[in-house]
């Protein structure tokens, strides 16, 4: 109720829905869904059906039989499904993808996440710490770097090796609680090398910093998040200092507004309205999702 009452500050006139078929059946051309994850397949069903354009927040399921289906319900319709992947539309990793494309760094070998943070945010009735709700952290959390290492690395990935553990951040009793520390290793059909650390008892915002980074036979380039800077490396010349890319955010406040985050709005309202290409349709984005889902089953098994 409170979020509804600030939301009808900003528009007063506003339907309110109770119920999401409701609302999915309404006159609406779009639908954002950006529920609890274990209700974004069976919504993309109804929406589709409904003939909506959609906006589905990742993850685009918490088991390989959703992606499956997800993949057949984006080939069923015509209209637009975008995937929440708002890091692709950010100038400071389109910086990074730009660079590898030009070559900057010779033939990709290795892609690489390190994120050592604070714990998960709450979320309403906390089902982000429900597995079975979330699909575990790195389907929740970690699919944005999956996917972004997949769209650098540009391969699919083949076969997965991960570990994780719960160590600090017990917030629901039994069974169910994500895990909140994990390493992942694994392996594209291009033959690129990727891994994967997260910690979630690490150093708490504003201090913690997402380090990603490539390399490539001619170079590496990483990101500082923090500063919102890249820095490459050229292998075989003065290797001492990095070269420096500063890059200007082009909506929020830096990397803690979310790199992106307002530009994929604009992407999807663009789709939707003009026909115009986007960067994370389902096709493009699956194999995220799919590779998160693998890295737990390998945890667990």
């Amino acid at each position: 109720p409170d979020n509804i009452a600030k939301a009808k500050e900003f528009a007063p006139d506003v339907e309110v829905f109770d119920n999401e078929s409701a609302l999915i059946n309404s006159d609406v051309d779009g639908v954002v869904v950006s529920s609890p994850n274990h209700t974004h397949v069976a919504l993309t069903r109804e929406i589709v059906a409904a003939d909506k354009h959609l906006f589905l927040e990742k993850a685009c399921g918490i088991t390989m039989a959703e992606c499956d289906e997800l993949v057949a319900l984006n080939k069923q319709t015509e209209k637009v499904i975008l995937i929440g992947h708002e890091l692709r539309y950010s100038a400071f990793f389109q910086k990074m993808k730009s660079l590898v494309d030009a070559g900057e760094i010779g033939r990709l070998r290795m892609v690489w996440t390190k994120e050592f943070r604070g714990p998960l945010q709450p979320k309403s009735g906390d089902w982000i710490q429900n597995k079975t709700m979330s699909g575990g952290l790195m389907v929740d959390k970690n699919c944005h770097h999956f996917d972004m290492m997949n769209w650098w690395a540009g391969g699919r990935p083949t076969r997965v090796s991960a570990f994780g553990a719960l160590a600090v951040n017990r917030v629901i009793e039994g069974n169910n609680q994500v895990n909140d520390h994990s390493t992942v290793s694994y392996q594209y059909d291009n033959g690129v090398l990727g891994s994967l650390q997260v910690c979630l008892f690490a150093r708490d915002f504003p201090h913690e910093d997402l380090e990603m980074g490539i390399v490539g036979e001619e170079g590496v380039l990483q990101s500082k998040t923090s500063t919102v800077e890249i820095l490459q490396w050229k292998r075989g010349k003065d290797e001492g200092e990095p070269i420096v890319h500063r890059v200007e955010a082009k909506a929020g406040v830096g990397w803690g507004g979310h790199l992106g985050f307002a530009e994929i709005h604009d992407a999807f309202l663009d789709a939707a309205l003009e026909g115009k290409p986007h960067l994370t349709g389902v096709d493009d984005c699956i194999d995220g999702t799919r590779l998160a889902i693998a890295a737990e089953a390998s945890v667990n098994s």
